[in-house]
């Protein structure tokens, strides 16, 4: 079977039907975003000079393809030309599996096949297997390239910072479980990509790789072999800010997102009955609401385009005077846009709604007119 609507044909087609004498197998992919559309980046590959594979594209992938053990000379060529794009000779051994995949753009990152020795013996009871391989080159310069590998709370996975393009990591086993990863800048500040949480079924065995470019083809993660991962937007500094409360002059809200950490603070200014102000601080931390803004034990609870953060009344009549105290409420926020959010805002048996509008400037959320 193979992912993607790949089409083995000529020499594969006739290897693969040797499956008793088929001695090492094989994962191809397609990992070089060398196009700016998908159709752009097709290409067959050919086996010893005969078309194997046809019209495959950035991020597709075969299941194994079961190959006698021997030496393969492994050509690709983009489609419709008779050019080699990239060329490379394998020597496949007894009893070996493995993932041969072309990665680099042209531009920031030469053209290029690389090898892997896949280990699929089981993991222990209970546990996962996974790998971690760099082949996003989306910098001209190794150092350029170099990420960490995170939790959405921003705490560092098995030591993985500084890893730069091409690096792979040995296999990790973990517990089976729900991961809730992302891959970000070394200091944990930039997240580049941040998929949803994936479940790994005990038993399960998965090379994650980071793929794109940022210029040509999104950033992306493709688990092979099982499926690409659904992303969410990376959180950033876009909603950071001021925005004023529609119908309610002289209130607003001032965000501070935390992308290292996945999550929203901030403050509300608003007024009392007699017209008094009055301030509020919100947190977004997963951590139980008794737990102070600032000791926050679970970071999390914002993913770019909504949160549910706990509200706590301040006292101070400035914003620099502002003392947290205690929660009070909840305010669940949801981002329409960089420019536009809606807070709803429940205290008690009291629920407000309000719309808030961007205030301040942001290079990262320009003005619409």
């Amino acid at each position: 079977m193979l992912r993607k609507s790949i089409f083995l044909t000529g020499a594969a087609a006739l290897l693969s039907s040797q499956l008793v004498s088929a001695d090492a197998r094989v994962t191809v992919a397609h990992f070089a975003p060398f196009a700016d559309t998908i159709e752009g980046t097709s290409v067959s590959v050919l086996l010893n000079d005969t078309v194997a594979l046809e019209n495959v594209v950035f991020k597709q992938f075969t299941d194994y393809i079961p190959l006698p053990a021997g030496e393969y000379k492994v050509d690709i060529v983009p489609t419709g030309t008779n050019v080699v794009a990239m060329t490379a000779t394998y020597n496949l051994v007894d009893g070996q599996d493995y993932t041969v995949y072309a990665q680099g753009n042209g531009t920031f990152q030469p053209l290029e096949l690389v090898a892997l020795a896949d280990d699929n013996t089981a993991p222990a009871a209970g546990n996962v297997k996974v790998r971690i391989v760099h082949a996003a080159p989306f910098a001209p310069t190794s150092e350029g390239t170099e990420v960490s590998i995170r939790t959405a709370g921003g705490d560092l996975v098995a030591g993985l910072q500084g890893v730069p393009y091409k690096a792979a990591t040995g296999y990790l086993e973990l517990p089976a479980d729900t991961y809730d990863l992302k891959v970000a800048s070394n200091n944990g500040q930039i997240n580049y990509i941040d998929p949803l949480p994936v479940e790994l079924p005990a038993g399960a065995i998965a090379t994650l790789f980071a793929v794109g470019d940022i210029v040509t083809q999104d950033l992306g993660i493709v688990a092979t072999p099982l499926i690409e991962l659904p992303l969410r937007a990376p959180v950033d500094q876009s909603t950071a800010g001021a925005f004023y409360l529609v119908g309610f002059p002289g209130q607003g809200f001032f965000n501070t997102p935390i992308p290292a950490q996945n999550r929203l603070v901030g403050s509300w200014y608003t007024y009392n009955a007699d017209g008094t102000p009055l301030w509020f601080t919100y947190d977004s931390c997963l951590a139980d609401q008794d737990v102070m803004p600032g000791e926050c034990s679970t970071p999390g609870g914002f993913d770019g385009t909504s949160a549910l953060t706990t509200l706590y009344l301040s006292s101070g009549e400035t914003m620099d005077a502002m003392q947290m105290t205690v929660p009070v409420g909840t305010i669940e926020f949801d981002v329409i846009d960089c420019g536009l959010i809606e807070a709803t805002v429940t205290v008690g048996d009291s629920v407000t709604m309000y719309d808030g509008i961007r205030s301040t400037p942001s290079a990262l959320c320009p003005p619409s007119f």
